[in-house]
């Protein structure tokens, strides 16, 4: 029989001095811890092995620092002294292990539960620390002719399983994120605008109506301004232009609202002889130094006695269940 499983009664019975606690996280060192456990297996000939590894601490050296790793250790080493009955033997097996021998579990579903409840412990103390803490916890209930060193390799070859199968389903989940990525980069490269110059956005009036009601919308959560201006082009004498007139006309303004508004707003021809424009950011009162920047791109160095006209409303949020039948310039 090997050493640790032949202690004598009084070894395993002494009360742990000042030199046998681990100085770091105040538990037990881990020859102290395995003299222990190996007597408690002598001596009830029963109970459960639990080996818990502190997540991540080797990422939480390089991020943080090896002393917030410390307290990282010394704050899971308070953890489950808490969760521990005294007749229960914890130590610290190794830089991030802590070992844990209950010797009155000796049923391998409530063993499943402690596991289960230790984890969950750290997981409800995840928002108490500046450094969320988790531990992976497997267990091995002890079987006759098993010693302390053979219960730990147990332990430790179902912790390196447990870690593979963690490792395999983060690759996993990894790789479904991969392709999520691609679709999301798909995605950004069939929406996304090639802009090649500056100046407003002219859609169909289909489209612009759509642009308008989702802004229309947005106003109730954004409060933000927009007003909407319609732009006519008549005669000297205020009569609509004659149908030979208008398709030159209306191209040229067309190109005079596009480089005259910003990037952000949205024009549509309305009819034969008028736009709309949808200009964001803008009150009511600020519409005639718009349409007055129009006016002057259209009739510089014409000598036509064409005019340009506008009426403009501001927008309002969505009204649910209401709808506006009329309005009145």
């Amino acid at each position: 029989m090997n050493k640790l499983g032949t202690l004598s009664e009084k070894q395993g019975e002494r009360q742990p001095k000042e030199k046998d606690w681990d100085r770091l996280t105040g538990v037990m060192k881990k020859n102290i811890a395995e003299k222990k456990i190996a007597f408690k297996i002598n001596e009830r000939r029963g109970g459960t092995l639990f080996l818990c590894d502190v997540d991540g601490l080797e990422r939480i050296n390089r991020q943080y620092g090896h002393q917030a790793g410390d307290e990282c250790l010394k704050q899971v080493a308070q953890i489950l002294s808490f969760m521990i009955s005294p007749d229960d033997i914890l130590g610290r097996s190794g830089g991030d292990e802590f070992v844990i021998f209950m010797p009155s579990c000796r049923d391998a579903q409530q063993a499943q539960e402690i596991c289960a409840r230790i984890g969950n412990r750290f997981r409800a103390n995840r928002g108490k620390g500046s450094i969320p803490l988790s531990v992976t916890v497997v267990h091995v209930l002890w079987q006759s002719g098993l010693t302390y060193e053979k219960l730990f390799e147990c332990a430790a070859e179902k912790m390196k399983k447990q870690r593979e199968d963690l490792e395999i389903q983060k690759e996993q989940k990894d790789k479904e994120g991969e392709h999520y990525i691609k679709d999301v980069r798909q995605i950004r490269k069939e929406l996304i605008e090639q802009i090649k110059k500056p100046g407003a956005y002219c859609r169909d009036y289909e489209t612009f109506k759509s642009i308008y009601r989702f802004l229309e919308r947005g106003i109730i959560r954004s409060g933000q301004k927009a007003c909407v201006i319609l732009i006519t082009v008549v005669d000297k004498q205020g009569r609509s232009l004659l149908p030979q007139e208008k398709d030159v006309l209306m191209e040229q303004l067309g190109k005079n609202i596009e480089s005259a508004l910003r990037i952000g707003d949205v024009y549509t021809r309305y009819s034969s002889s008028q736009y709309l424009a949808l200009v964001i950011d803008t009150t009511e009162g600020q519409t005639d130094l718009i349409v007055s920047r129009i006016k002057e791109r259209f009739l510089a160095g014409r000598q036509e006695n064409n005019i340009l006209i506008h009426h403009c409303y501001e927008l309002q949020p969505a009204q649910i269940g209401e709808r506006i039948e009329g309005y009145t310039t």
